[in-house]
């Protein structure tokens, strides 16, 4: 897997390109509330995140993430229990 930076920059520009919103300003507020967070966007950003990383999000720690950061997490967590399995 890739390194924590460069996990955030992708997760941050797959959100910008879901939510129509510019990286600088998902950066300067990430929490995930302050914009169209709702299911469709939150199914379509699931998607590309698990087809992004090669990785399957547990759904519930994912639908409690309340912040960028925590999205973040969640995809190294599950990048990191994959490893070795393929």
């Amino acid at each position: 897997m890739t390194d924590a930076a460069s996990i955030e920059h992708t997760v941050v520009t797959i959100l910008s390109d879901v939510l129509h919103e510019s990286v600088e300003d998902l950066n300067n507020h990430p929490v995930l509330a302050a914009y169209d967070w709702d299911s469709l966007s939150s199914l379509e950003a699931l998607a590309q995140l698990e087809s992004q990383f090669g990785v399957t999000l547990d759904l519930r720690s994912y639908q409690a993430a309340r912040r960028i950061s925590d999205l973040v997490e969640l995809v190294q967590h599950a990048g990191s229990s994959t490893v070795g399995q393929r």
